[in-house]
C-alpha cells in the first residue's frame, strides 16, 4: 500500500484562509513575498526551537547549591544568548527589510516571558520535591516543549506545534498566536490537528489545547467534527494539483492580497 503525502498542518490553515493562495503555492510555485511580520514569526520559531533543543542541559545544571532566585536569570540570559545567535545568522536577512534591530530584538524577547515563567514555576516545583539535575528534568510537572515536531503515516500530517504541556497523565497541545484576542475557525482546526498527531504519536486521547492570543489563553474541546474536517481537507491538498479552486464570491482579503494579479489569471 502505498503512503499518503503527508500534508503540513500549517497549509491546512492556509486553505481555509484562502484556497486559491495556497494552489498558487503549491502547484504554480508562486509564494507571497516576505514581509516583516514574516520575518518576526521565523526569527521567533528559530529561537524557540533551539531553545527547546538546548534546555534540557541547562535544568540538568541546576544542583542544589543553585540559589531560586537565579533560575529567572540564567533563562533569560539562556534566552538571550540563543536569540543572540539567530539574529546573527539572519542579519542579512533583517537588514533587507530596514527593521529596528533593537526594537525586534526586544520585541521578540518580551513574547517569550511566558514561556520562561511557566518553566520556573516547574523548576521549583520539582526542587521542593527533591529532585536536581537529570532528575529534575525527568520529573518536571508539568513539562513544557517547544516547537514540537511531529509526523503520522496513518494520517498522512506532520507539524511543528508551538508548545505542548505534559501534565501527569495529559497531554495539551497549544496553538500560539501573536494578534489580538480573536479566535479564527482555522486555529481550532490547527489546533486538532496538532492533537491528532500528539494522539497518534502518544497514544493518548487528547481531550483539549489551548490557543493564546497576546498571551491570553482559551481553552477549546477537541471535537470528533473537527477531526474529520481536518482529514478531509488534507486530502484536498493532497490532490490539489488536479483542480483549481474556485474563487471566493465575497473575500474582502483579496484586495489586498499580494497575488491577487496571478490568481486572476488562473
Amino acid at each position: 500500500m502505498e503512503a499518503k503525502k503527508l500534508i503540513n498542518v500549517s497549509d491546512i490553515s492556509a486553505y481555509l484562509y484562502c484556497p486559491r493562495k495556497l494552489y498558487l503555492s503549491i502547484v504554480s510555485g508562486i509564494r507571497t513575498p516576505p514581509n516583516k511580520l514574516m520575518i518576526e514569526g521565523k526569527l521567533r520559531h528559530n529561537i524557540l526551537e533551539s531553545f527547546s533543543k538546548k534546555e534540557e542541559n541547562l535544568v540538568k545544571r541546576i544542583t542544589k547549591d543553585c540559589p531560586p532566585e537565579e533560575f529567572l536569570l540564567a533563562y533569560q540570559t539562556f534566552l538571550r544568548d540563543i536569540a543572540k545567535e539567530i539574529f546573527m545568522k539572519n542579519n542579512n536577512m533583517i537588514e533587507g527589510f530596514s527593521v529596528d534591530r533593537s526594537e525586534l530584538f526586544k520585541k521578540i524577547l518580551k513574547n517569550f516571558e511566558e514561556d520562561v515563567m511557566i518553566r520556573i514555576i516547574s523548576i521549583k516545583k520539582g526542587i521542593s520535591e527533591g529532585f536536581f539535575g537529570e532528575e529534575l528534568w525527568k520529573n518536571l510537572k508539568p513539562k513544557y516543549i517547544s516547537e514540537m515536531k511531529l509526523e503520522s503515516e496513518i494520517l498522512g500530517l506532520k507539524g511543528r506545534i508551538d508548545r505542548v504541556e505534559f501534565n501527569e497523565d495529559k497531554i495539551i497541545p497549544y496553538e500560539i498566536k501573536s494578534r489580538d484576542n480573536k479566535i479564527f475557525f482555522s486555529d481550532e482546526i490547527q489546533l486538532t490537528a496538532y492533537a491528532m498527531l500528539l494522539e497518534d504519536n502518544y497514544k493518548k486521547i487528547i481531550q483539549e489545547g489551548v490557543v493564546e492570543c497576546s498571551g491570553k489563553k482559551q481553552k477549546m474541546e477537541i471535537k470528533p467534527e473537527n477531526k474529520s474536517t481536518v482529514l478531509e481537507i488534507a486530502e484536498k491538498i493532497r490532490n490539489i494539483d488536479s483542480y483549481v479552486p474556485e474563487m471566493p464570491s465575497s473575500f474582502g482579503k483579496c484586495a489586498k492580497c499580494e497575488l491577487r494579479e496571478e490568481c486572476l489569471r488562473m
